[in-house]
């Protein structure tokens, strides 16, 4: 998002010098930022508890609803610890599985995200290796984002890793997760916990523009982006969906410092909402 949002600014400005006084108010925009809300707390919890009783389950959510930013959010919360001469602690291994992604590269992944250089060899050594690795940063919980993408032969990979050290494993995806679990027997039991993270109701989503509106634009004038006028057409393009509400008003707010102005306004807002279909 960030990267996509420095070249959107660079378009805007195409040749033009960005004047000083706004650039700070740029990189604000452009800078990720997380802002936890209640309903992903919830989510914290549900995890926690799955970390201490050492049980395995699965998180589904449509696309763009903020998933992977809250899963991102608990590793923070829980970063790794520092132990001089020996391998850190990662109480949280969170990882996005690349498309299509077999035992090998789930195991290589797993390496190079616990800090081991050596991820050349057969299926057999990168296991070894990755299971040692596991077992020697102590970690408590592994969270699979895009697990859609997994291949059926790499759940089996999971599957022994959790049966040899019974540590909490989490799925993380779409629908499309939900139907390739489901397909076998044996992976839909290990993963038979679900938590279904929704879209923002229509009554949830006016807090949740406010938040947003002062935390992430927070332009010199209030955009009051919850008067009906803008709250409704808001809600209607981005169906309630936090990313794609993430990007609309980061957008507004980048178009608007481009047409000199203090806030959203809702030309500006309609504007970037035509964009959206």
């Amino acid at each position: 998002m960030t990267d996509e949002l420095q070249r959107w600014v660079q378009s805007l400005w195409g040749e033009e010098p960005i004047p000083k006084e706004i650039k700070s108010e740029i990189e604000r925009l452009i800078a990720a930022k997380v802002i936890e809300l209640d309903h992903f707390q919830k989510i914290h919890q549900w995890l926690d508890t799955l970390r201490l009783t050492k049980q395995c389950g699965r998180i589904i959510a449509p696309p763009r609803t903020g998933k992977s930013v809250t899963c991102d959010v608990y590793r923070l919360l829980n970063k790794p610890k520092k132990r001089p001469g020996r391998r850190d602690l990662v109480p949280v291994l969170y990882m996005q599985a690349p498309g299509d992604c077999s035992a090998g590269e789930l195991l290589t992944l797993i390496l190079e995200l616990l800090g081991y250089d050596e991820t050349s060899g057969n299926l057999s050594q990168l296991r070894r290796r990755a299971l040692r690795l596991i077992k020697e940063a102590k970690v408590e919980i592994i969270i699979i984002d895009e697990a859609n993408f997994l291949t059926l032969k790499t759940f089996s990979e999971i599957a022994r890793i959790y049966d040899l050290y019974k540590i909490s494993i989490v799925l993380v995806g779409t629908d499309s997760l939900d139907s390739l679990i489901k397909r076998e027997e044996y992976i839909h039991d290990r993963f038979i916990e679900c938590y279904h993270l929704k879209v923002l109701s229509e009554n949830q989503f006016p807090q949740v523009v406010e938040i947003w509106e002062e935390q992430i634009v927070n332009l010199p004038v209030p955009s009051n982006l919850t008067k009906k006028e803008t709250l409704m057409p808001l809600y209607q393009k981005t169906g309630g969906k936090i990313g794609l509400l993430d990007r609309v008003v980061r957008k507004a707010g980048l178009l608007s410092l481009r047409k000199g102005l203090n806030h959203i306004n809702k030309q500006t807002l309609d504007e970037v909402l035509e964009w959206f279909e």
